[in-house]
C-alpha cells in the first residue's frame, strides 16, 4: 500500500509540474508601438459628386506612443466640389494594452466648424493587417455628441 500511495503522489507531482509549466503566461513585448508602425491606407468614400480618403504614416516615439501623419484626399467628381488634400499630424498618441492583451491606441483631436470646434476621442485597435478606429465627438459650444462611422485602414 506505502508503494502504492509513493507512485501516486510521483505521479501528482509530475503531472503538476507538466501543467502548471504549459500554463505560463505569455510575455508581452513592452514595445506596443510595434503594431502600429507602418503605411495605412484608409477606406475609399464614394458620396453623390466626390471620393474621400485619408491614409496614415504612422511612427515609433516610444514604447508607449506614436505619431500619426494623417494625409486627406477629396476628389471631386462634379464641377460644384473643388479636390483638395490636407495633412495633419498628430504627435505623443498613447499606446496601452487591453486586459486580452490587444494594443490600442487612444487619439484626441479638434476640429473647426464654422461656428464651432468638435474635440474628438478615438479608439484604435489593430487585427491582422487591419486597424480600426471608433471615436466620439463633442461640439464644444453645445455639448452635442456625435459618434462619426468607424475608420477602417489596411497596413500597406
Amino acid at each position: 500500500m506505502k508503494r502504492y500511495a509513493s507512485t501516486l503522489v510521483l505521479f501528482t507531482f509530475i503531472l503538476s509540474s507538466v501543467v502548471l509549466s504549459s500554463c505560463k503566461k505569455e510575455e508581452i513585448d513592452p514595445d506596443l508601438s510595434k503594431v502600429f508602425v507602418g503605411s495605412w491606407e484608409g477606406e475609399l468614400v464614394v458620396e453623390d459628386g466626390y471620393e474621400s480618403k485619408t491614409d496614415w504614416v504612422i511612427t515609433r516615439i516610444s514604447d508607449n506612443s506614436v505619431r500619426i501623419e494623417s494625409t486627406y484626399n477629396f476628389i471631386a467628381k462634379d464641377p460644384k466640389y473643388t479636390s483638395r488634400t490636407s495633412k495633419t499630424t498628430l504627435e505623443n498618441i498613447s499606446l496601452s494594452t487591453t486586459v486580452a492583451n490587444s494594443v490600442t491606441l487612444h487619439t484626441t483631436d479638434e476640429i473647426e466648424t464654422s461656428n464651432d470646434v468638435i474635440a474628438v476621442k478615438g479608439t484604435g485597435i489593430v487585427v491582422g493587417r487591419t486597424l480600426t478606429v471608433s471615436s466620439t465627438g463633442t461640439y464644444k459650444k453645445t455639448g452635442v455628441v456625435v459618434t462619426p462611422p468607424s475608420q477602417k485602414f489596411t497596413k500597406r
